[in-house]
């Protein structure tokens, strides 16, 4: 099959190019690339977002407006950004220094899993169309706390942190738009639709809004390295008006809201994560130790 390319110009020119069939967006490509090369996805034709006026960072009201095409390191060096302290540490941490020069908010958000199984090129697994969740019969070590049809963990850091703080997310098509919470963007995946975001063909996340600050947020993260390295769990919380709101990545196959009194309510875990469980537990306390004492 060829695989098309497009470099709009404007934003409107291509939401027209992501309507047809086939047609897939391409930021920082960091994630879509390597899914393209290993036949996971094959799309028809890859439309290039470099100038389409995603790439800022603005206020907006008491908050922020972020564009879907900023850099997780832009994000991470952002004076405006600066406030919102969880959501510094979670686009400072993300993958590796080379790589947030170039990925992007969107990209992050929307990124696939880092499962073995789904990566490989020797299964097909549940979650890329196939019959087998074979990380529930095999090694599924670093997977999630969640049951299901796939155990999968989540890999973005930025999700949880961003979650945490209220954000709300902008989705764009040819059609119009709407808003979203950002917890609302992602779906558990089903028979039927195996997607792990709400977006339809066609759409893109176009910025990431955030309110005012919180009065104190923390994230929190456990990986295997300090570079390079996607969250084996990750947790962030913030307290806003005397409420805590806390979300966790790494525990299921999709950023999970998390009770920060209970944090391990509905996750039971497998046989190879219960080790899970004690990170999690662990990192919550961290992080609601951070919000007091800040």
């Amino acid at each position: 099959m060829t695989l098309a390319y497009e470099r709009p110009a404007t934003l409107e020119e291509a939401l027209g190019l992501l309507g047809r069939p086939g047609a897939m967006p391409m930021f920082g490509g960091t994630d879509l690339i390597g899914q393209i090369d290993r036949g996971i996805i094959e799309p028809q034709l890859l439309v290039d977002m470099q100038h389409t006026g995603l790439h800022d960072i603005k206020e907006a009201g008491e908050g922020l407006s972020i564009g879907a095409g900023v850099t997780l390191a832009a994000l991470a060096a952002s004076a405006l950004v600066g406030p919102y302290t969880a959501i510094i540490s979670a686009a400072s941490s993300a993958a590796s220094p080379i790589l947030r020069n170039v990925g992007t908010v969107g990209g992050n958000l929307c990124q696939g899993t880092r499962c073995w199984y789904f990566r490989g090129e020797d299964w097909h697994c549940w979650l890329g169309g196939g019959d087998t969740c074979y990380a529930q019969i095999g090694d599924h070590r670093k997977h999630g706390l969640k049951p299901g049809d796939c155990i999968s963990a989540h890999p973005s850091d930025l999700a949880p942190a961003l979650a945490a703080c209220g954000a709300r997310v902008v989705v764009v098509s040819a059609s119009g738009e709407r808003v979203l919470d950002l917890s609302d963007l992602y779906r558990t995946p089903s028979e039927d639709n195996r997607s792990l975001v709400t977006l339809s063909q066609g759409e893109i996340i176009s910025e990431v809004l955030l309110p005012r600050p919180a009065l104190r947020s923390s994230f929190r993260r456990l990986g295997e390295r300090q570079a390079f390295s996607f969250p084996l769990v990750c947790v962030a919380a913030a307290l806003r008006d005397g409420d805590v709101s806390a979300f966790a990545g790494g525990v299921a196959n999709i950023p999970v809201r998390i009770d920060p009194l209970d944090p391990l309510a509905d996750l039971p875990g497998n046989p190879q994560t219960m080790w899970k469980r004690t990170a999690l537990a662990t990192l919550t306390t961290r992080v609601l130790d951070d919000i007091a004492q800040l």
